[in-house]
């Protein structure tokens, strides 16, 4: 059975990567779009613009994308058991339009599946040569990325940053493609999961920084890393 992870895009952050270079900031506007059935890798989307329009870093749920919530919501954590499914006191907050959850941090809108994110970047002259990572920071579950139509790579971690290496670019504009997937990659079981206690949505979240920590970009980031790791990578 195929269970589903909330998608965060609040998404979605790429996080700065962990290097004594230059970070180049990605929040903003984006293009997206959601991949109901899935098909986007076959159709190529990563080979053609995106329709619709977010705001990243951010969460889907919060700008209100998905669908309204109902008794027929799929939360991940096991609780089609709780009275507020049968019991006549809650009868008025099971109504469509009045749904109200009392066992879970319930969100705006629920959205289970593939999200497609999309945007121009512009690698500056100073970079020329230096080797380019992209980190995303907190994604929910599985991402693939992909740079000017060529694929960098998946990654499905929960506790790490998804992290990308671009390589050396030619600066100008490059267009990114990011699929994120929020079902259950590895089964670890209902209740392993943030969603059981937070809400559902899609893409990737930014950490708040310490007290004691340097400030770090809101949003998605690109570093130019020192030039000694284009020959000696430090993972």
């Amino acid at each position: 059975m195929t269970r589903k992870l909330p998608l965060f895009v609040g998404f979605l952050v790429l996080g700065c990567v962990a290097c004594p270079g230059e970070n180049l900031s990605l929040a903003g506007n984006w293009r997206f779009e959601l991949d109901r059935e899935d098909v986007g890798i076959g159709q190529s989307w990563f080979d053609r613009a995106l329709p619709d329009k977010i705001q990243l870093p951010g969460s889907l749920p919060a700008q209100g994308i998905g669908d309204d919530i109902s008794m027929d919501t799929p939360w991940m954590a096991g609780v089609r058991q709780s009275p507020w499914y049968r019991a006549p006191e809650y009868a008025k907050y099971r109504q469509p339009g009045n749904v109200k959850v009392p066992f879970l941090l319930q969100p705006g809108k629920y959205y289970a599946g593939v999200a497609w994110f999309q945007r121009e970047v512009n690698v500056p002259q100073g970079w020329s040569g230096k080797r380019i990572v992209l980190s995303l920071e907190r994604p929910h579950w599985e991402t693939r990325v992909w740079l000017d139509g060529r694929l960098l790579g998946t990654n499905d971690s929960l506790s790490t940053p998804h992290e990308y290496d671009c390589g050396q670019l030619v600066p100008g504009t490059h267009t990114l493609t990011i699929r994120v997937d929020n079902r259950m990659v590895v089964d670890i079981g209902d209740n392993s999961t943030p969603s059981v206690t937070t809400r559902k949505a899609i893409g990737m979240a930014s950490s708040a920084p310490s007290n004691s920590a340097p400030p770090r970009s809101s949003g998605w980031t690109m570093s130019r890393c020192i030039p000694t790791w284009n020959k000696n990578p430090p993972w």
